[in-house]
């Protein structure tokens, strides 16, 4: 057993993930890795994030400005009612792994390469990036129904984000929800502000719709209609989800209980580099690789393989 991997994955939860594009994994992550993941959220988020060259927004300021401009933004009354003298930021941060140890320690050294491997069945494992989250107590903001693949410069179905938080998360203060099954609807979707469905936040590089992406459903409007579960979680748990498959939360209601999280993005022997007008720019991608080249890069290296 690698050391901080309480234990394997078994052939249900691979047969899960193949099926449902999302697996919950309960506690196989060790305490120590969690306690590193928490310090590094910390120091990303609340201690550094002034660092220049990434890619962060305050999703919060965000929905403010595209309210005030007249757009609609996912609310409720319940997120509404917060009073504004307890309400708390919805931040997110891409590529934290850079400026602290301790996430990208967890991203390159931890037992999460090995069980994207698991799941892939790969021979190896490239990391990808990271993206880091907090929906401090009071935080309003939805995150707004999406898949990750417009965001990547990938292409290939061995594509995985691994959602690890160090609290207690539960459905009010934001856990997780997916449409199982979405990742093999055949769909490419446009990337939206995560505070609603539309752009805002993100645009295309060139100002021009990247070929093949639709318009996402209105999930949020017709959740009946969708085999949508929520993913409640306990510090040491994973969360896996397909790059294609329809995620999302909601805001973190709760007055006493911060909900952190970073998402790794790994890769598998498949994949292959391919530029996407629809992803944001990331200044901290600095790499020659071209479409259709193999990941393995100093940008993108490889953190596991097979015996």
């Amino acid at each position: 057993m690698l050391p901080g991997l309480l234990r394997d994955v078994t052939e249900d939860e691979f047969r899960v993930y193949e099926k449902d594009g999302v697996v919950y994994l309960p506690a196989i992550l060790s305490a120590d890795w969690v306690d590193r993941l928490a310090a590094g959220i910390d120091e990303a988020l609340l201690h550094r994030w002034e660092t220049p060259n990434l890619a962060k927004y305050s999703v919060t300021e965000a929905a403010d400005a595209l309210k005030a401009a007249g757009q609609a933004i996912l609310t409720d009354v319940r997120a509404e009612a917060i009073p504004e003298n307890r309400r708390g930021r919805y931040l997110t941060m891409i590529g934290a792994h850079t400026i602290s140890a301790d996430i990208r320690a967890v991203a390159l050294q931890s037992p999460l390469a090995y069980v994207a491997g698991r799941l892939f069945r790969a021979s190896k494992v490239n990391f990808y990036d990271d993206q880091t989250l907090m929906k401090e107590p009071g935080t309003r903001e939805y995150t707004a129904f999406h898949t990750d693949e417009p965001y990547y410069h990938l292409s290939g179905e061995q594509v995985c984000a691994m959602w690890v938080s160090p609290d207690i998360v539960t459905a009010d203060s934001g856990a997780m929800r997916y449409v199982r099954g979405s990742h093999l609807w055949g769909s490419f979707f446009k990337p939206n502000n995560f505070a609603s469905q539309g752009r805002g936040l993100v645009s295309d590089q060139d100002g021009s719709e990247e070929e093949g992406h639709v318009q996402l459903p209105d999930i949020e409007g017709n959740e009946d209609k969708y085999d949508i579960v929520t993913y409640p979680s306990n510090p040491g748990d994973v969360i896996v989800h397909h790059s294609n498959l329809i995620h999302g939360s909601g805001p973190n209601y709760r007055d006493d209980r911060t909900r952190r999280a970073v998402s790794f993005r790994y890769a598998g022997d498949s994949v292959r580099y391919l530029h996407h007008r629809s992803a944001p720019p990331q200044p901290h991608h600095l790499h020659s690789l071209r479409d259709g080249d193999p990941l393995d890069s100093d940008q993108f290296p490889v953190v596991w393989r097979s015996a």
